[in-house]
């Protein structure tokens, strides 16, 4: 009975069955009521038994609904007591559940990318909303978090506590970026992007503040349609929800008025029955201010960087050619690239051996065979070429090399060798096997060869000379 419980059986399945196996173990123990109703009677199992072990439904529920078990779990009090504005910023992405109608006509539901400040409840939002099939891309969250980096009321987080989703993946990019580029945030060295654990969503109050701004505020927008897609809200039986009356900007500007709402009205719990606004503005009159980033800067931070040959002055990347004004006086053989992971790209980012920036290559643009703008081109590029080299040459002193090294060799002193050990001699015996030296006499005849060639010649050479004189 116990085993059916765990399995996930309702009370009358396990009633059923229970009295099944009973009845069967106990005619196997050689018991044989005369009276089949009998048997059915004393091998009833009571519903209070059954109740009894209901508690083994929770180990159905930790298998089969890891979520809702994870809902159940102990919790710890978190105060944020002493924290200070974005030393942690939580951040997830939502479907809002306001219908909108697309360019081609058709509707869809816009997407939240929220990231929200612990210490204050202030929530930084941008919305995304997609005209084709697909989800939220990395592209986009980074467009996000750079736009609150940059925000003077919020800023660069300390700590960034995110899902492991794959639209999440950039932000292990960040984890570098916040100790390189701001090294006055946070602790060196230590990791400041958190991963949350698999359906730990009470770990993350993001998640609560989405249910709580729809429920409070977005159902009062028009086109609202609630969280059941099968079955939305209905303005009348029978009858769908009317979308979203204005297009995407005109419904960014209504939810932008919903969440200064939002930010104003007093809450109880973590804050105190202090507004979100309210407690910001208490850390700022305590002197917070926020880190901000370059933008440009940040967007370097999602590359990944790879050593590329330089030939003739010019990359390669991605089947296309690459170069720059630097790259023309550059004369080492490699220099690094920064590919950009998740955006689209038109120009490159080169750094030195040392890591300092070298310049910003660009794909190299085709001329036609005979415009004249290729060869001013080509001229331009050789004209830096060639006034890298004069520069490089008058760098160095001129040196010749082959009297550099005669001189080494006219300073190395003579090594003087040991007397010989021996000398090797030839018996008397063996001196007619000696080979014997050549001697020159008087040269050799020529061939009967030779000879004719010799007399052809002549005869060749006097009849040009008669026929010259005629």
């Amino acid at each position: 009975m116990r085993g059916l419980v765990k399995g996930g059986a309702t009370g009358k399945i396990v009633a059923e069955l229970a009295c099944e196996y009973l009845k069967k173990v106990t005619v196997a123990n050689g018991i044989h009521p005369a009276d089949i109703g009998e048997l059915d009677r004393i091998c009833k199992v009571p519903r209070a038994l059954i109740r009894s072990e209901q508690h083994l439904k929770k180990v159905y529920r930790h298998k089969n609904d890891r979520k809702a078990s994870d809902d159940d779990r102990p919790r710890v009090k978190r105060a944020i007591t002493g924290m200070q504005p974005m030393d942690c910023v939580v951040m997830d992405v939502h479907h809002i559940n306001v219908l909108l109608r697309r360019e081609n006509g058709k509707t869809g539901t816009p997407k939240l990318l929220g990231f929200m400040d612990i210490a204050t409840r202030r929530v930084w939002c941008e919305l995304v909303f997609i005209e084709t099939k697909g989800g939220v891309r990395n592209v986009d969250v980074i467009e996000a978090f750079i736009a609150m980096a940059q925000h003077s009321a919020f800023g660069l987080p300390k700590t960034l506590y995110c899902d492991n989703g794959k639209e999440y993946l950039f932000a292990d990019f960040l984890d570098d970026a916040m100790q390189l580029l701001v090294p006055n945030v946070g602790e060196p060295g230590k990791s400041r992007v958190i991963r949350a654990l698999p359906y730990n969503a009470a770990a993350k109050p993001i998640e609560a503040w989405f249910g709580h701004f729809e429920q409070q505020f977005l159902k009062t927008c028009p086109g609202y349609i609630g969280d059941d897609r099968m079955n939305p809200k209905r303005p009348a039986p029978g009858k769908l929800p009317t979308p979203f009356t204005g297009d995407f900007n005109a419904f960014k500007r209504v939810f932008k008025g919903l969440l200064k709402a939002y930010e104003v009205i007093p809450q109880s719990g973590a804050l105190k029955g202090l507004s979100p606004s309210q407690s910001f503005e208490a850390h700022v009159r305590q002197g917070w201010a926020a880190t901000v980033v370059d933008p440009d800067r940040l967007n370097t931070v999602f590359t990944k960087p790879e050593a590329r040959k330089v030939r003739q002055h010019g990359i390669s990347v991605g089947g296309r050619r690459w170069s720059c004004d630097e790259l023309d006086a550059w004369f080492h053989d490699t220099v690094t690239v920064h590919i950009p992971q998740y955006h689209g790209y038109n120009a490159l980012r080169l750094t030195k051996p040392d890591g300092s920036l070298l310049g910003i290559a660009h794909p190299e643009e085709e001329f036609a065979f005979f415009d004249p703008r290729g060869a001013r081109r080509s001229a331009e590029r050789n004209t830096r070429r060639n006034r890298a080299l004069r520069n490089a040459d008058q760098s160095a002193p001129d040196i010749d090399i082959g009297a550099e090294l005669v001189k080494l060799a006219h300073r190395a002193p003579d090594v003087i060798p040991n007397a010989p050990r021996g000398t090797i001699t030839v018996t008397q015996e063996l001196e007619h096997h000696q080979a014997l030296r050549p001697e020159y006499g008087e040269p050799r005849s020529e061939s009967e060869d030779e000879r004719h060639r010799r007399e052809i010649a002549a005869a060749r050479d006097t009849f040009i000379r008669t026929i010259g004189r005629n």
